[in-house]
């Protein structure tokens, strides 16, 4: 860049500057508040729900710093690309339920993450145009899974099961097994909150899409979920440095104000998503109204 003729400067950011942050691949930046209370480079978590690895997932940032874990995902085409990148992980093709046996999966390969165990979730996602496939899936229990799998603390769960939450957690054995810190979707919360207060876990922080809470033994833990993420965090999206590898002879030409052009075109991306989440959130609380 030029020297400014009044000596002013801007520290606009560079293509340097942005492969040098935390990256963070979770839709609403979950990794980093979770990097905050588990900085280290070992540690073990259980994410029920975990889609894709890399895309939107809050345990990518862990895995590439040495952890390893369980993925629970009942979609067989995203379980494969699970266990093609996450060969230290188990990855587990069921779904979880409060009881074992066999369940209707209703499944979206266009937007995936809305793939569901509701009959009347799906019927809402088919009445405003999102094909939904259907098929029988076997289901087991938390407790199973972590009877089978888990040899050690866990430091977070998080669950992501499209309104099938409360019977996740009903399956779960939390005198057994309870996991540092846990985070759930937002959705529904009135059916499944209770539950966890009962076994004693202190609410961290609502982060507009999730619930984080920290067991009561683990209470030391609560300030790094104080405040909200902001720049002090240093970290930069994935859809960020994703732009940047698809176009990098354009970044490399146009200098920081095509990078701050990626910047907003990811950001638009993000809102769009936050958008569409917070319209099933609304839709989740009239249905609690009802």
């Amino acid at each position: 860049m030029p020297e400014p003729a009044d000596g002013l400067h801007m520290h606009w950011m560079t293509r340097e500057d942005v492969f040098n942050k935390t990256v963070s691949y979770s839709q609403n930046y979950e990794d980093i508040l979770l990097a905050r209370a588990f900085p280290g480079p070992e540690g073990f978590y259980l994410d029920v729900g975990a889609n894709h690895p890399v895309f939107h997932s809050v345990t990518k940032l862990f895995y590439d710093r040495g952890w390893r874990g369980i993925n629970v995902e009942p979609s067989p085409v995203v379980h494969r690309h699970l266990c093609e990148d996450r060969p230290r992980d188990v990855n587990l093709n069921v779904g979880l339920a409060d009881r074992d046996g066999v369940l209707t999966f209703h499944e979206s390969l266009t937007y995936h993450g809305w793939s569901t165990f509701r009959p009347d979730l799906a019927e809402h996602y088919r009445g405003i145009g999102v094909p939904m496939a259907e098929r029988p899936v076997p289901v087991t229990t938390l407790a199973e899974v972590c009877e089978r799998h888990v040899d050690r603390t866990i430091d977070f769960l998080k669950i992501d099961a499209e309104g099938f939450e409360r019977e996740v957690l009903l399956g779960a054995d939390f005198r057994r097994w309870r996991p540092r810190v846990i985070l759930i979707e937002n959705a529904w919360p009135a059916a499944w909150e209770g539950l966890i207060e009962a076994i004693d876990y202190r609410l961290a922080i609502f982060d507009g899409i999730n619930r984080f809470y920290v067991r009561a033994e683990d209470e030391a833990l609560l300030p790094a979920f104080a405040t909200t993420i902001n720049v002090l965090d240093n970290f930069v999206p994935y859809e960020y440095l994703r732009l940047l590898r698809e176009q990098p002879g354009r970044a490399e030409a146009g200098g920081p104000r095509t990078i701050d052009g990626l910047r907003n075109d990811a950001r638009r991306a993000v809102r769009r998503l936050r958008a569409a989440a917070r319209g099933l959130a609304s839709r989740g609380r009239g249905r609690e109204a009802g």
